[in-house]
């Protein structure tokens, strides 16, 4: 059942999705408290393994060094140089690319080249800059504000939720990464609602769910949708391949969201995990990381199940992903011109909390 029982207040304005000074305070207001999704442990399983991306406009490394992961802005104290360029990796030395100034896993230089040229030599100024690492299940976080609170309070009750989800029997099977042309709130509502899958879904996903099959539950920071999965012949045929496995099907769908950007979906067949990194006011990255179950039991029945039930839920995933990612043009373009107050119904109410949380935060004092 639905929490609220009419037509709930749209909160959120078309210029919310197009101001860059509105813009700006997200960043400051909810992003920069925040911890960030930026990658997972079995890329960075090895020492010398290492990943590159961009965070909030700043470049990060990621990097295990002596079995640990660290965090560092991609900066090399020298010359202001990138440490490294590339996405990803293996270097046994941290090192800058440029000079070969290399460091230490506190971020304090440790060989220069010719380093005599430098003396005398202020090293407590030479050290990069860190960011707070922490990791749930197989997943990899990063903090770039000192006043963030731990990893696992952060999280709360979801901190438990990834540790499980993102853990075996689950393995990651794939990766996609997409820049999208529209404010970073636009693909986060329409994965908050299920109003839209009749007109944008109805091959794949068909119909939402009615409110006898919708458990909405509504937090300060969080709200999550739990429905039961329809009977249907894929469903019946998923469970056999899962009770293949030697796991127990559930039939249930749950679809968490923690705000600012955070997105989880759990079902019997995969676990999904979707960020929605901001990088204009009119332009976002999407990230999104498919686990599919490799099983409990061992032998060749299970490993051709496993391959069968990855290939199969990749591409329904990435077939819906499509359909979604088709609209997210038209709904920016849409809010830069709207005069209209726009209107939310009892399926959207999961917006409606996320609207009222945005500008809480981002009118509190700072």
């Amino acid at each position: 059942m639905f929490v609220h029982q009419s037509r709930l207040e749209y909160l959120l304005q078309p210029y919310h999705y197009v101001d860059a000074q509105h813009y700006q305070r997200e960043v400051e207001r909810l992003f920069l408290p925040a911890w960030h999704l930026v990658g997972t442990c079995g890329k960075l399983a090895q020492p010398g393994d290492f990943v590159t991306l961009e965070l909030l406009d700043r470049p990060v490394l990621l990097r295990n060094i002596d079995g640990e992961i660290h965090a560092f802005l991609n900066v090399c104290a020298h010359r202001h140089c990138l440490l490294t360029h590339r996405p990803h990796g293996h270097d046994p030395t941290f090192r800058c690319q440029y000079h070969g100034w290399e460091y230490t896993k506190e971020g304090r230089t440790a060989r220069i080249p010719d380093a005599s040229c430098f003396r005398p030599f202020d090293r407590e100024n030479a050290r990069l800059e860190k960011f707070r690492v922490g990791t749930a299940g197989d997943l990899v976080f990063v903090a770039l504000g000192d006043d963030a609170p731990s990893l696992e309070e952060y999280l709360g009750e979801y901190d438990a939720i990834c540790r499980d989800a993102f853990a075996p029997p689950y393995r990651l099977a794939r990766a996609w990464q997409y820049e999208l042309s529209c404010n970073w709130k636009v693909p986060i509502e329409n994965t908050l609602e299920a109003y839209h899958i009749p007109s944008v879904h109805p091959k794949t996903l068909k119909e939402h769910p009615s409110e006898e099959n919708s458990e909405h539950t509504l937090g300060d920071a969080c709200t999550t949708l739990t429905t039961p999965e329809p009977p249907s012949l894929a469903r019946a045929m998923q469970n056999f391949l899962i009770r293949r496995l030697g796991l127990t099907p559930t039939n249930v769908y749950i679809h968490h969201h923690i705000h600012p950007n955070l997105v989880i979906i759990r079902m019997d067949v995969m676990r999904l995990v979707q960020v929605y990194i901001p990088t204009s006011p009119t332009t976002c990255r999407f990230q999104v990381l498919l686990y599919t179950p490799r099983g409990r039991s061992r032998g060749p029945l299970r490993f051709l199940v496993s391959r069968l039930l990855k290939r199969l839920v990749t591409w329904v995933a990435r077939r819906i992903i499509e359909e979604d990612r088709g609209i997210f043009a038209d709904q920016q373009r849409g809010l830069q011109s709207s005069v209209h107050p726009g209107a939310l119904g009892t399926l959207e109410e999961r917006l409606y909390v996320f609207h009222k949380w945005v500008l809480e935060q981002c009118d509190r004092p700072a």
